[in-house]
């Protein structure tokens, strides 16, 4: 091949692979705008905000949402407690499929209870709006339930299994950022 030719397929070569970076930074760009911005803020005062619930409403949401807490807060103990008896499984040699079975159930069981009372949770709370805003509540649902469902970071602990404040050195790495 003569040099002319070998310098015009270089040249093309890279003007490719150019148009494939920005292609590829393009899409990038474009995905992540299209992904819905997570609210801010409590589900709570993204409520009142949403809802524009007035200052009587406002003080019944408060009332609810800490009986919710009171009433969740055993049940999330004990799916914790489940939960920590389902992977304490691993230090065991060959537990069987009944025992697998019977203690992920303790887990679902607890899980099922927490959800029924969050589903009644939410109809308190859709019973204290108005029809127009009842309206606009069914509309946010989605985005209400991905706010309570954003995963809570885990508990670190210490080398005797204690837990630890938040910010506290362990010597560990911190966990990746979630997108």
């Amino acid at each position: 091949m003569n040099q002319g030719f070998k310098n015009r397929l270089l040249i093309w070569l890279v003007v490719l692979l150019m148009i494939a970076n920005a292609g590829t930074i393009a899409m990038f760009w474009i995905e992540k705008s299209t992904q819905p911005m997570q609210p801010k803020g409590t589900p709570k005062d993204f409520l009142i905000n949403e809802l524009r619930l007035d200052s009587k409403q406002q003080e019944q949401l408060d009332i609810l949402v800490k009986e919710h807490q009171l009433a969740t807060k055993e049940f999330r103990q004990k799916t914790r407690t489940a939960k920590e008896s389902f992977f304490g499984l691993l230090k065991q040699a060959n537990v069987s499929d009944s025992v697998k079975q019977a203690t992920a159930k303790k887990i679902s069981v607890q899980t099922e209870a927490l959800d029924i009372i969050t589903l009644n949770h939410f109809q308190k709370i859709r019973d204290l709006c108005n029809r127009e805003q009842q309206k606009k509540f069914d509309e946010i649902l989605q985005e209400i339930t991905t706010m309570i469902g954003q995963p809570q970071p885990p508990i670190r602990r210490d080398s005797d299994g204690q837990g630890m404040p938040p910010g506290e050195p362990s010597g560990e790495r911190p966990p990746p950022p979630q997108n």
